[in-house]
């Protein structure tokens, strides 16, 4: 362990300081390199919220999860995500909930002036040059959700704050229920305080919490259903699950291009578990949400490859991809803590090594494509749930105390839009 704490300071250190040696990293604003923002020590009372919520998780959690009947454990699992990534987000007062508005909601309009929904996703993929460069990093998804939820009267930051939070929510309690599936009910009840109270909460307030959250649903029901096909034997109750799990898995590649490597973890644990045929009844489902924009003119792969072009047009033309190979896993490294490094150092369970680890590859691959070149503590939030699993290997809460320092410290120093 003391091997696996050492490599993680180095690394954080090395991503520094070669990181200050680059030039222009003030107008790629990675002030705070490795991390995208400024460093900026603001010492305000709202600091005694995270500070509150952190010492109360980290008192009260772990013997919920140790004692607690499974449902009621999800719940207050749950909770106590969404309650200490609000307070983390709430330090920065308004400021710490607007990222989705101003990511996606500001842009709403864009959609009227296509001529509404089917205008704008027919048009989508050859104006990207004429929408903001958010947004052509993404699918159309979240833009048409969001417009159709504001004709329904929801809208602004309150509402985008309740989806952030939804996103949470959904990632923790699928992120569990996949892990005790899979990996057993002692190693999860053991890992969920860690799922729950986590450095990369400073980060918790952005869309891809809510694409993670779908994504990671999806899986869990797709790995609940290999479970049932293998207990059921030739009883189909498990079809239901595979359809859900791949449908949900499918809205969520219309949201975000990057979740498809979930597919990967996904892949690993229902062909460990030898049923294919829950895999291929949810690549079904999910490849027929996908094709559905087709209706309107949108097509997935279309899509891809036009970001790809736009982001290499851009930004990733002048982010040198040998630091950032580096950097990025140092970033995740903090957004992870130390106790999850602790925790992967100790891990011996191969089940629960099934999980993590093909979490921690789907992260090699997207650090490897190149696609991921820094702001990888938001981006990869729909992987770090997976991986923040490694904390079951702990026994002692007091790495919990560790990660909520940690996030209050980043809280604190960080300043970033998201």
């Amino acid at each position: 362990m003391a091997a696996a704490l050492t490599g993680w300071a180095l690394l954080l250190v090395a991503a520094r300081v070669w990181g200050l040696a680059l030039p222009d990293l003030e107008g790629l604003k990675l002030g705070a390199v490795p991390l995208y923002g400024e460093w900026d020590l603001v010492l305000t009372w709202r600091l005694v919220l995270p500070v509150a919520a952190g010492a109360a998780g980290a008192v009260v959690l772990p013997a919920v999860a140790r004692r607690w009947p499974w449902r009621r454990v999800l719940v207050a699992t749950a909770t106590t995500a969404v309650g200490w990534s609000l307070a983390l987000g709430a330090v920065d007062g308004r400021d710490g909930f607007g990222d989705i508005e101003q990511a996606y909601g500001r842009h709403l309009g864009l959609v009227d002036a296509a001529g509404g929904p089917a205008a704008f996703l027919r048009g989508y993929v050859a104006g990207q040059d004429a929408v903001p460069v958010h947004l052509q990093a993404h699918p159309p998804g979240l833009m048409v959700a969001l417009w159709a939820a504001a004709r329904a009267g929801l809208s602004g930051t309150a509402w985008h704050t309740v989806l952030a939070m939804a996103g949470v929510a959904a990632a923790v309690v699928a992120v569990l229920v996949l892990s005790r599936d899979v990996a057993g009910d002692e190693f999860t009840r053991q890992a969920a305080p860690f799922v729950a109270l986590t450095p990369a909460a400073v980060w918790h307030t952005n869309a891809d919490v809510v694409f993670g959250g779908l994504a990671l649903s999806g899986a869990a029901l797709v790995v609940l259903a290999t479970g049932r096909s293998r207990a059921l034997g030739r009883s189909r109750a498990w079809a239901g699950l595979a359809v859900g799990g791949g449908a949900l898995f499918g809205a969520s590649l219309l949201l975000s291009y990057g979740v498809a490597l979930l597919a990967v973890p996904l892949a690993a644990i229902t062909l460990w578990r030898r049923r294919p045929l829950a895999l291929a009844v949810a690549a079904v489902a999910g490849a027929a949400v996908v094709a559905l924009p087709l209706a309107w003119g949108f097509w997935w792969l279309d899509g891809l490859d036009m970001t790809r072009e736009r982001y290499y047009a851009g930004v990733g033309a002048v982010r040198p991809y040998e630091y950032f190979v580096v950097a990025n896993l140092a970033v995740l490294a903090l957004a992870l803590g130390p106790a999850t490094v602790a925790g992967l150092a100790l891990l011996r369970d191969r089940r629960a090594w099934l999980v993590v680890g093909s979490g921690l590859a789907a992260v090699l691959l997207a650090d490897l494509s190149g696609l991921s070149k820094a702001e990888t503590e938001r981006i990869w939030q729909p992987f770090m749930p997976l991986v923040l699993l490694a904390g079951g290997a702990l026994r002692s809460r007091w790495w919990l105390w560790v990660h909520v320092m940690v996030a209050v410290v980043l809280q604190a120093a960080l300043r970033t839009p998201w």
